[in-house]
């Protein structure tokens, strides 16, 4: 039987003088100390993978013992964290979905405390550039965690279309670039004769959709009313380029460099918008299986910066280190 509660001190209008006192059951044996790092990281493996066997590989334990950390997590919060369906994991339930991004948290900005104890502080200025039409709330969290293990850092963000950031980078305008390219062609957007002093390290792939809203009418008669970034987005000149190819015609129906705008003249129905599969609203349907449309390719994001930098180079592992590029998905 749990026990109440107990503290010294008068509240006006509670009863025995604290609210407190009438806490019992499973609320009253919440106890974060009692919570360790360990039943953290079995549970964000557990939720990531949603299997069992998976997060027991990737943590290097039996399964018994990812199903044993699971469970004593679970009782410590009082609540189920996962849904079983014959000892499988079917979901995550809601306080499971509440409780992921809060231990990833956590996880990640233990793992940033200890990288920023493993080599000197960082100091200086960077100036770095991102893509305008890409979903970049984590890298700004990486760059946020970044400039907290290394006070004495001052980094400059801007966020171009990634034609603009490579001439930027040409100029020296830009220090570390992230930008987007066709995974079909891996064509660069910097022409730089050094190569040796360039590093070019791909940090995400994911498959490039035609997209309209699930009330949008089809078949499409007439040209295509596309709904696009400007001149010099990746998504864009994909797609320009295989409508060409199949000798389909098109008009702009819409376009924006702000990526919340050009997702929201989707969901409205304005016409057909080209997107990463991360960026797929609820409201929207891809339709490359269908055949109406010609396929596109994969497109990637790469970050590129001068290697011989050391003080890039570091920043660039620390970047890396608080990013999870790979569950870069849109708001």
């Amino acid at each position: 039987m749990a026990q109440k509660i107990s503290n010294k001190g008068d509240h006006a209008g509670m009863p025995n003088g604290n609210p407190l006192n009438d806490i019992t059951g499973p609320l009253a044996r919440l106890d974060d100390r009692r919570i360790t790092l360990e039943q953290l990281r079995t549970f964000v493996s557990v939720a990531r993978n949603l299997d069992f066997q998976q997060a027991s590989s990737e943590l290097s334990r039996s399964q018994s013992a990812i199903t044993q950390s699971l469970q004593k997590l679970e009782d410590i919060l009082a609540c189920r964290l996962i849904e079983r369906r014959r000892g499988q994991v079917a979901d995550l339930t809601v306080d499971g979905k509440r409780l992921l991004p809060l231990a990833e948290e956590i996880l990640a900005r233990l793992s940033a405390a200890v990288e920023s104890f493993r080599q000197p502080a960082l100091q200086g200025r960077i100036r770095l550039g991102v893509p305008d039409d890409f979903p970049i709330g984590n890298i700004v969290t990486a760059i946020r965690r970044c400039m907290e293990t290394n006070p004495a850092l001052r980094v400059e963000v801007t966020s171009a279309l990634s034609s603009e950031l490579g001439i930027r980078y040409q100029n020296r305008e830009l220090d570390i670039i992230i930008h987007k390219r066709s995974a079909q062609t891996g064509t660069a957007l910097i022409s730089d004769a050094k190569a040796a002093q360039k590093h070019t390290t791909l940090l995400h792939r994911q498959p490039l959709l035609w997209v309209c809203a699930q009330s949008f009418a089809l078949p499409i008669t007439g040209d295509i009313p596309l709904i696009t970034f400007p001149d010099g987005c990746a998504y864009r000149a994909a797609a320009l380029q295989a409508l060409e190819q199949q000798g389909l015609s098109h008009f702009n129906a819409y376009r924006s460099a702000s990526y919340q705008n050009i997702r929201a003249a989707i969901s409205t129905g304005l016409g057909i918008g080209i997107l990463p599969l991360g960026a797929i609203a609820d409201d929207h349907m891809a339709l490359n299986d269908q055949g109406l449309l010609p396929a596109l390719p994969d497109i990637e994001l790469v970050m590129t910066f001068n290697r011989q930098n050391s003080l890039l180079n570091q920043f660039s592992h620390q970047l890396l280190h608080n990013t999870d590029f790979a569950r870069a998905r849109a708001a």
